[in-house]
């Protein structure tokens, strides 16, 4: 049964299913779960957009904190550093 609540999908290991967010605007993207990165011991989930991802574009993922009250994009540069350098170390190339 698929839950509803994008957070307890964001956090659900087995669930491996777009999500979809909205815009300001109110106009939905349905995004790719890449992967959910513990970083400074809070989650974080890593999303790409299925549309550039479908168009072959692959340097499109975003960094989501994943909390209790919503998700809200990584826009801090130091910790989207410390969320990426720990996806590269779990998923990097050759590992």
């Amino acid at each position: 049964m698929a839950k509803d609540n994008i957070i307890d999908r964001l956090l659900d290991e087995d669930d491996c299913g777009n999500v979809t967010l909205y815009a300001e605007d109110g106009s939905k993207v349905e995004m790719a779960q890449i992967a959910l990165i513990a970083a400074g011991g809070a989650p974080y989930a890593l999303l790409a957009p299925v549309e550039l991802l479908e168009k072959g574009q692959t340097d499109c993922l975003l960094a989501f904190a994943v909390r209790e009250d919503g998700v809200f994009e990584v826009t801090d540069d130091d910790l989207l550093s410390e969320i990426f350098e720990e996806y590269d170390r779990l998923y990097g190339e050759g590992r």
